[in-house]
């Protein structure tokens, strides 16, 4: 990680869901074990999800027929269909570790895989700043009236 850890001036559930993103990535890289390392990344990644959904709108939107973070992704930002798609192929795994079934992660794949939510974080964080100098500032006159 790169002290990505303070989102100042980035207030909101969007930029909570990103600290908290980051705190999960920052617990998997210090988890000894591979399949708690992957684990950890990979809820880390679904907050990112939850960032990009929050700026979008499509966390108000009415309840969608999927509640698949992943394919709510894809709809909402086109631009993280690539990240959907990986993420998504990885989602049967985090259900199996997340059930307690044992699956072969080796350290180099559980370090990749938390490489690649580090970059998606990245992405997201790039989006909501964008979104950040985007949004109008509010009219400030210091409590003069004209």
């Amino acid at each position: 990680m790169s002290g990505r850890m303070e989102h100042s001036g980035r207030p909101g559930r969007a930029g909570r869901l990103l600290e908290r993103a980051d705190g999960l990535l920052m617990e998997a890289m210090g988890e000894s074990d591979p399949r708690e390392r992957f684990r950890t990344a990979y809820l880390a990644a679904l907050r990112g999800a939850g960032v990009v959904l929050a700026l979008t709108g499509a966390d108000t939107a009415p309840r969608a027929r999927s509640r698949n973070a992943w394919v709510l992704l894809q709809r909402a930002a086109p631009e993280f269909v690539m990240w959907a798609d990986y993420f998504s192929a990885h989602s049967e795994t985090r259900a199996a570790l997340e059930a307690g079934l044992d699956r072969n992660i080796h350290d180099h794949e559980a370090d990749e895989f938390s490489s690649r939510v580090g970059a998606f974080l990245h992405d997201v964080e790039d989006l909501l700043s964008a979104s950040a100098r985007l949004r109008p500032a509010s009219p400030w006159n210091g409590g003069m009236t004209a």
